[in-house]
Formats: structure tokens, sequence, C-alpha cells
């Protein structure tokens, strides 16, 4: 959905008067056929990443993903370090200096939503002008194509702002260990660029859905189904009738989504279940909405239905909606006259999905999202890149990025 019509006037005009004044010479036309004559070497790449299994708790993935990031990265003059993890993916941080008083994070992460041996069941592949394979856009793509960007700057002889790359290693889960890093480097960043996938030609992130998981037990009473009720309390009868008043909070109109999607409960068909349990996925899109939701799933949670019932819900709100601020209207403004000049109409949109950078929003820090390739069926078996958009949204990035240099 665009948002054009939510943007202030003055960024929508900015892009606009742009359309009929398109300049695809000088710095972006040297970029854009860079990049053009390595687009092969960029696809390369991407299969490297894809055929390593690296979904959030295959921790020797992601650490082999993040140890050919960081040779990359040092290859353009990065100081690289990891940020270990005992039983989870490390992180990796890496910093470059650079020209201007304002600080750039780009923000992208390691891990995948898919488990082991996914990559040896479907290996990366090119077929009617699309790259498949698991995580190739989500977040794979999008890795490369700020590395590829990085690379064109500095062959060219651009400047660049002082950069910090991080790359966490638990996003899928909730960034639970890398937020505390994401958050601090925000917080002495001037701009965010988050390479997450795009949904939509040209499409660039400026709002996403906060989101929260919560894990309800119910406890019951065994007994064997012949026995008379007082006996037996039956678990899986709460847990059904739990979901259905879970998910009538639901009002996507207003905002609001309750899913409960990964249940489990009892032990044999014969015996009344003692213990239940359901994952909640809870979406929110206001920030102004976050407590008033959360206070509402714990009471509907935590309430039993059922006589004999005892509950308990752990659990909460993680990720703060995306919400576009007035710095990021800013940012906003120069990518779309960045993407001009390359012949490109930028698309702000809302995505439903949650990233990393609905933290640094939250901060109050410019973050544009979603710069990674166009991506279909992102996170599902199908998931594939559109290979004509690499090379012009790298280009995009790219001049965002020298950009910066001249509008701090």
């Amino acid at each position: 959905m665009s948002l054009w019509t939510g943007i202030p006037g003055t960024v929508r005009e900015s892009a606009i008067s742009f359309r009929c004044r398109s300049n695809r010479g000088g710095v972006m036309k040297e970029v854009l056929e860079w990049l053009e004559a390595r687009q092969g070497e960029m696809l390369s790449l991407i299969e490297l990443l894809v055929n390593i299994d690296s979904g959030s708790y295959c921790k020797e993935g992601i650490d082999r993903c993040g140890a050919i990031v960081a040779r990359e990265l040092e290859a353009l003059g990065f100081e690289t370090s990891v940020v270990p993890e005992a039983d989870r993916g490390n992180h990796l941080r890496a910093q470059r200096p650079g020209k201007g008083e304002g600080e750039l994070f780009l923000s992208a992460h390691l891990d995948t939503v898919f488990p082991a041996g996914t990559a040896g069941a479907r290996p990366f592949r090119v077929e009617g002008g699309l790259a498949y394979g698991p995580g190739v856009g989500d977040i794979k793509g999008g890795i490369v194509q700020m590395l590829f960007a990085l690379k064109a700057l500095r062959e060219l002889g651009r400047s660049t702002p002082p950069t910090t790359v991080f790359l966490t290693g638990d996003e899928e889960i909730g960034s639970i260990r890398g937020r505390p890093h994401i958050e601090d480097i925000a917080r002495r960043s001037s701009w965010v660029l988050v390479m997450e996938p795009a949904s939509e030609p040209g499409s660039v992130a400026v709002r996403r859905w906060g989101l929260g998981a919560f894990r309800l037990t119910i406890r019951g009473r065994a007994a064997h189904v012949l026995k008379p009720d007082s006996d037996g309390v039956n678990a899986c009868r709460e847990l059904a009738l739990k979901i259905l008043a879970l998910e009538s909070l639901s009002d996507f109109a207003r905002g609001v989504k309750v899913s409960v999607n990964l249940v489990s409960g009892g032990r044999s068909r014969q015996v009344t279940a003692a213990e239940a349990v359901a994952d909640i996925d809870v979406r929110v899109r206001d920030s102004s909405r976050m407590e008033e939701i959360e206070a509402m799933v714990r009471k509907v949670a935590s309430t039993p239905i059922l006589p004999g019932i005892v509950l308990q819900v752990e659990g909460k709100l993680t990720r703060p909606p995306l919400e576009p601020n007035p710095n990021t209207l800013k940012l906003l403004r120069l990518a779309a006259e960045t993407a001009e000049r390359i012949g490109m109409v930028l698309k702000p949109i809302e995505e439903y999905g949650g990233s990393d950078g609905c933290f640094t929003a939250a901060l109050g820090v410019a973050t544009l999202d979603g710069l990674g390739p166009r991506t279909f069926d992102m996170c599902g078996d199908g998931e594939r890149i559109e290979i004509v958009g690499i090379v012009p949204r790298t280009a995009l990035l790219a001049g965002i990025v020298a950009r910066l240099c001249e509008d701090p």
C-alpha cells in the first residue's frame, strides 16, 4: 500500500518534480554501469550464502555466513568484530570512518526462518528471471546488495559517511539478544538503512506493525475419559475456548491482529489432557495502542473459562511499530530524489512484518526499511527475488549513501 498520500506535500512534490528532469548521467550512470557488469558476481555471492543453512537455531550456519560477510567488509576497509553468543548465532559488527558529521547505520541480519536441511533440499536456483532459495530475499539478497553498493562507491572513488554495519544473529526470533547492540548503534547514528526485502516495485518501507509473542500454558487434571467429569479437567478444551476468545480481539481495520497458530496438548487419546500450550502472535499498527492491546491479551489469556484450570502467561510485545518521524521524512525525500536520477519512482509503503528498523525508528532516528531486493513468497517454500531489479535497487542504495555526505 503506497503511503505517498500520508506524506507531507513538500516531500511528494520533490519526488514528482524529479520525474520531469531525471538525470541518468554522471555518478549514478557510473554506478549503474559498474553494477551491471558485476550482476553475475552478485548472484554468485547470493548463491553462496543461500546454500548455507542459517535458520535462527543453526548457529554453525549463521556463524559461517557471518564470516563470509566479514571478509567482504574487511576488503572494503571495515574493521570487523564478532559479538559472540554461546547457544545462538553470533552477531557481526563492522565500522569504517568516512566523510561528514553524520553517521550511517546499515542494518541486516544473518538468520533466516528456515530449519536445518532446507538449503540442501531446496538449493539456490535461477529460473525465469527469478532467483530461488531459502532466505534469498529475507535477507541474503539484501546483504549482497549492501556489500556491492559499498563496493561500487569505493571502486568509483566516492566518499561515504562514517558507517557502522550490524548484522544480528537472531532477528527472526525477535532480536532479543541483538536489540541492545542495535539500539546502542542507533543512538549514535544519524540515519539507518535496513536491508529487509521489498514487496513492490520501487518500494521502501516507512511503516511496519509492531509485534510480540506470548506463551499460554494451561494446566488441568488428568483422568480416564470414562471417569466422572469432576475427576478430570481438560486443558485442551480450555485451549480451544481460549483460541476463539483471543482471536476475537483481532480488528484489522483498527490495526490489531491476534493469532494462535502453534499449539500442543495432552499425552493420550483416552486421558483427559492435563496440560496444553499455545503460542500467541500479536500485531499492533500504532505505538499508542501497544500497552492497551498487551493488557487485553493478558486479561483474556489469564482468565480461566473452565473450573479447575490454572493458567500461566509469559511474553510481551517486543517490537514497536515503525512509524515515520520527521527525520525519516527528510531521508525519504533524499531517497526519492536519488531514485529519480536512475529513472525509478520511489514508492513508500507499509509492511506488516516487523524488522530491526522498528527499534531504530522508535528512538527517533531517520529509518528507511525494505531496501533489499523485490521478494515474492517471503519466508515460504517458494521464496524468490526478481533479478532484473537487483542492480537498480543496489544503485539506489549506493546513491543514498553517497548523498548522505552532501546532506548531513
